[in-house]
């Protein structure tokens, strides 16, 4: 039969849908690629729809299915009731092949029926494609892309996608982190990689290796065991509390990105308002403090939470330890006022490793730290009594005119201390300079008058 009549036959059976007969002797034959592709090869090849309009291309790419993981199949391997021509043909039940998929896929998210009742829904066609099928190791994220387009558009602008876009093949995708699409699970699933609990650990797979860090400039390359030895590391793996905070709390799920970024939900002038996320009653403190308005008028110096509190590797502000390494952290600001803070009583003790005695924030505060000449602040000078008080409970107005940070050396703040370490300094300078003349002087006679008495034989002087 010549060709051209054999694809007006099948079109007319497929648009008009009847079944028109062919030669006895050719529709005896099961059709090969070759007969199919007579057809199916012409782009034009369309098949009317309920919804008018909106025909479905029957067009099949012979090149793509013969370079496809089904090339090496014949076309009945799928479409068992073909014959040609035929009419519309029953959908392709992958299952009968690839059994061990839907027991999986129905277990995870794109199998789910809420999955299943979105439009479109999830079919195996929709990830590997029809008769230009690919195999599971060469699907990109243009394939997810096709459900989950705002998630790829994030993630092509992320340090993960941009990586990727330079060629490096290390770089996370998103079977990285969610795992194979037929297994895959909803966030909420406790099984799933990107649950709140397990996510640690699936980011794990990466930043916990120090020769990865290394190959690609990564600044800290124990990251997880930081953060595992953290605050909101022990509540997550320890106490399995959903609250704590995890890798994606604050860099972000789809869109991580480089801290150096004005984007990056862990640029230094954003690190507030990520932190606050969880710590809204703090973020409301420190936002009014002077270290909060500094920094929101653009001051890279004054600190945010990661300046005190670290990025990773976060503890309990109630231990001692942390009470005093953040008095040093104060210091690398305010380092006059650490070393007239040394000087005193209050910081000779924290030197020596005890905490119960006055610290910077026990005086200034924490987040709420105001300067002195802000009726707000705790060392305002209505404020002070109480705020001497929370350690010493009979303080008096007088007690508070105690310095903590003065200077003996600046004679225009402090006169009065400046005149009495003067004084004590030349005494002090004067009494071991006379006696050390003295001594001086005094050695040589002193010798020789041992040195007399022994060659005259008197008795040594007692």
């Amino acid at each position: 039969m010549p060709q051209g009549l054999r694809r007006a036959l099948v079109a007319a059976a497929v648009l008009g849908g009847a079944l028109l007969a062919a030669p006895a002797a050719w529709a005896a034959e099961k059709p090969t690629a070759e007969d199919c592709l007579a057809c199916h090869a012409d782009r034009d090849l369309k098949r009317e729809t309920p919804r008018p309009g909106r025909p479905v291309s029957l067009f099949v790419d012979g090149a793509a299915l013969k370079g496809s993981a089904h090339g090496g199949l014949d076309c009945l391997a799928c479409h068992t009731t073909a014959t040609a021509p035929h009419e519309r043909l029953p959908r392709v039940r992958c299952a009968d092949c690839h059994a061990a998929v839907p027991g999986g896929l129905a277990g995870g998210a794109h199998g789910s029926r809420r999955a299943q009742a979105r439009a479109p829904a999830p079919t195996c066609t929709a990830c590997h494609g029809t008769h230009d099928v690919r195999p599971a190791a060469a699907l990109s994220i243009d394939t997810c892309a096709t459900c989950h387009a705002a998630q790829v558009r994030q993630y092509r602008e992320s340090i993960h996608g941009t990586s990727r876009g330079r060629g490096d093949s290390e770089a996370a995708t998103c079977r990285s982190c969610h795992g194979a699409a037929h297994g895959l699970r909803a966030k909420s699933d406790p099984r799933a990689p990107t649950y709140h609990l397990n996510l640690p650990r699936t980011c794990a797979t990466c930043h916990a290796d120090p020769e990865l860090a290394k190959r690609h400039n990564i600044a800290v390359g124990a990251v997880y065991q930081l953060y595992m030895d953290s605050i909101h590391g022990r509540a997550v793996t320890r106490s399995g509390l959903l609250v704590a905070a995890n890798c994606s709390d604050c860099h972000g799920a789809h869109d991580i990105k480089p801290r150096t970024e004005p984007t990056s939900r862990v640029f230094r002038a954003s690190i507030p308002v990520t932190c606050g996320a969880c710590h809204a009653g703090v973020l409301a403190e420190y936002v009014q403090s002077i270290h909060g308005r500094e920094a929101a008028r653009g001051n890279a110096g004054a600190p945010v939470c990661t300046d005190c509190h670290s990025a990773h590797q976060i503890r309990r502000t109630e231990a001692a330890p942390w009470q005093l390494d953040v008095i040093r952290e104060c210091g690398t600001c305010h380092a006059e006022s650490l070393r007239t803070y040394r000087d005193t009583f209050h910081g000779k003790v924290t030197t020596l490793g005890l905490a119960r005695v006055a610290k910077c924030a026990d005086c200034h505060g924490s987040h709420t730290i105001q300067p002195a000449s802000d009726p707000r602040s705790t060392i305002a000078t209505a404020n002070l009594v109480a705020t001497c008080r929370q350690c010493h409970p009979a303080a008096t107005p007088k007690f508070t005119e105690f310095q903590p940070h003065a200077d003996p050396t600046n004679r225009a703040r402090f006169p009065g201390l400046y005149y009495s370490w003067l004084f004590m300094t030349l005494l002090l300078v004067g009494t071991f300079s006379f006696f050390g003349l003295h001594t001086l002087l005094w050695l040589p006679r002193s010798l020789a008058e041992r040195l007399g008495r022994r060659r005259s034989g008197a008795p040594p002087e007692p």
